[in-house]
């Protein structure tokens, strides 16, 4: 899993029948403490979050089958949750 900001969206007219009434958004990793990393994610947003929003991503393909409700979806990362807030304890 890996902790992400929503930095944008895809928007695609024509999809393979299992990705239809999918939104797609592009998602950043950041470390623990909201530093960016180079990582990117296309991911499939279940829960509808927004640009700028901190969420929490499955990057494991079948999890996202299992998480959308149907199989073999040829997504391999999903949105699993909204992060309001992070504590770190030092």
């Amino acid at each position: 899993m890996e902790i992400a900001e929503i930095i944008g969206t895809v928007v695609s007219t024509i999809k393979i029948s299992k990705l239809e009434n999918t939104k797609l958004k592009i998602a950043q990793a950041i470390d623990p403490f909201g530093k960016k990393t180079n990582n990117y994610y296309l991911v499939e947003d279940a829960i509808g979050v927004g640009k700028g929003e901190r969420v929490l991503l499955s990057d494991d393909g079948d999890n996202v089958s299992n998480i959308v409700g149907r199989p073999n979806v040829p997504i391999r990362a999903s949105i699993i949750a909204k992060v309001d807030k992070i504590n770190i304890y030092e």
